[in-house]
């Protein structure tokens, strides 16, 4: 076995390792919440008010998610494959994958701010994109792994070092500890205010530099100050993010994957934290995309979107479009305050992270049934109590899929040498989830722009039903256990 050492784990390495989460998640939330607005100004697709079956926009959005998920389930593997023989060589491979990735963000943006009203090129843009986004997202399980085998603890953030007598403080740990919901949650505040930040401050640039040009210029102005962003990222989690030492070793590098794919066949732990990713990603999809493009299309139907050009007049799209940061923005500020709460569950003896996992699944099925059924049937309006209540509840879930699943997964014993593969895997799955929210849900939007939700209800049925039946084969397992134990 490769031997990794995670000690001298400092407070930057944990501020850089939480920002990593913040900035990813704050360029990932611009690109979706503008994507909309940019096929209709930039590429020049507009929906037909009052007919829905002639929208084109909810296609097209689809379609981009689909190809986007296309390349980050074939890429999450082998990234974290490759994160696995980097560290294999003696490299901080997490630490170069996570941060180089922000540079692949950086000329996505930088091209979305030049195309010109080019599907195609579009369409190669988002690919570049994606790649980018798996490269910093894979890489959280693995850092937040390294972060629970390490020696760091809270106290240091105050100054203080409890690594008495370790010299250095170099230290081998062999085993994860289970508790480290405190970590993910930590992390989930972190991407929840990255979430925040973008819905808040770069979502809008468009409307804040339309004020000053028209809005294809005001758009492509955005997407150069989002690039900006995403390099000054690289270079603080180039510099700051851990550096574990690593001794080289001589392995088939090959084999890493495989390994990986070998070792989830027989650990349940690694299938429900794949399930977990499933619909947490979905989730996250269907709260940052298909809330706007729910508001825009009811803004259009309503009459309150006629003008083309003019998105700065009253009542016009404008409306529409800050209404959108407005209702996906609850649901992320849901999503930030609770993240402790989730956190508290996942490492509580009482509850622990099957069951946590299985409320967030219970929390999605509520919110996500409310938003589709309720509000179909008492007339779709996103700006009713019941709209703003449904979509908080979907915050909810969403936060508690995420931090329960990392934990579960980053939690596992006896898999670091493999931890990169089984990181890409989560991925992995959780891009299969956004490629059927996105592909599926995309096609149904068009007919019935509430659909998405409907679909996301049913895959947290799904995992709910998982849940609870492993967490009963966990109580079975050890109460044997306790038998075995008293018998002797």
């Amino acid at each position: 076995m490769m031997q990794q050492k995670f000690g001298n784990y400092t407070v930057w390495n944990y501020i850089a390792f939480n920002y990593a989460g913040f900035a990813c998640i704050a360029a990932i939330v611009f690109l979706t919440s503008t994507q909309p607005f940019y096929i209709k100004e930039v590429i020049g697709i507009e929906p037909k008010p009052g007919s829905n079956k002639d929208t084109k926009i909810g296609r097209i959005v689809g379609g981009l998610g689909f190809f986007d998920e296309i390349v980050s389930m074939s890429t999450a593997p082998i990234l974290g494959a490759v994160n696995d023989i980097l560290n294999s060589q003696g490299l901080a491979g997490a630490r170069i994958i996570q941060s180089f990735s922000f540079i692949v963000i950086a000329l996505a943006l930088f091209g979305y701010a030049l195309n010109r009203n080019l599907i195609p090129t579009m369409l190669i843009l988002r690919g570049v994109f994606a790649l980018g986004v798996t490269g910093c997202m894979s890489m959280v399980t693995v850092m937040l792994n390294q972060l629970s085998m390490s020696d760091f603890s809270f106290k240091k953030l105050w100054g203080k070092d409890d690594d008495e007598g370790e010299g250095e403080g170099e230290v081998l740990v062999l085993n994860a500890p289970r508790k480290n919901g405190k970590f993910a949650a930590i992390m989930g505040v972190a991407t929840g205010i990255g979430a925040i930040f973008s819905v808040s401050t770069l979502v809008t640039l468009p409307v804040k530099f339309s004020e000053w040009s028209d809005m294809k210029s005001a758009l492509a102005g955005s997407y150069i100050v989002v690039m900006v962003f995403a390099l000054v990222s690289f270079a603080i989690l180039f510099i700051f993010l851990y550096k574990p030492k690593v001794e080289p070793e001589s392995i088939h590098h090959g084999h890493f994957l495989k390994e990986g794919i070998q070792f989830s066949k027989h650990s349940k732990e690694a299938q429900v934290a794949f399930v977990g990713a499933f619909v947490a990603r979905s989730t996250t999809v269907a709260t940052t995309l298909y809330i706007p493009l729910v508001v825009y299309n009811w803004y259009y139907n309503v009459g309150e979107c006629k003008s083309k050009d003019n998105w700065a007049g009253k009542m016009t799209c404008y409306d529409g479009y800050i209404f959108s940061a407005i209702l996906t923005g609850v649901a992320q500020t849901v999503a930030l305050v609770s993240a402790p709460f989730w956190g508290y569950l996942g490492d509580s003896s009482r509850v622990g992270k099957y069951r946590t996992l299985a409320l967030a699944g219970l929390f999605g099925v509520l919110g996500n049934f409310g938003v589709s059924l309720v509000t179909t049937i008492t007339n779709y309006n996103p700006k009713t109590v019941w709209c703003f209540l449904g979509v908080s509840v979907i915050g909810l879930s969403q936060i508690g899929l995420i931090i329960s699943s990392m934990s579960i997964l980053s939690g596992i014993e006896d898999a670091q040498q493999i931890m990169g593969s089984l990181s890409g895997l989560y991925s992995f799955a959780g891009g299969l989830g956004i490629m059927i929210i996105t592909l599926i849900g995309g096609l149904l939007a068009d007919v019935w722009v509430l659909g998405p939700f409907f679909i996301l209800g049913v895959f947290n049925v799904v995992l709910l039903m998982i849940c609870l039946k492993r967490d009963g084969q966990v109580v079975y397992e050890e109460e044997e256990v306790r038998l075995v134990d008293e018998e002797r």
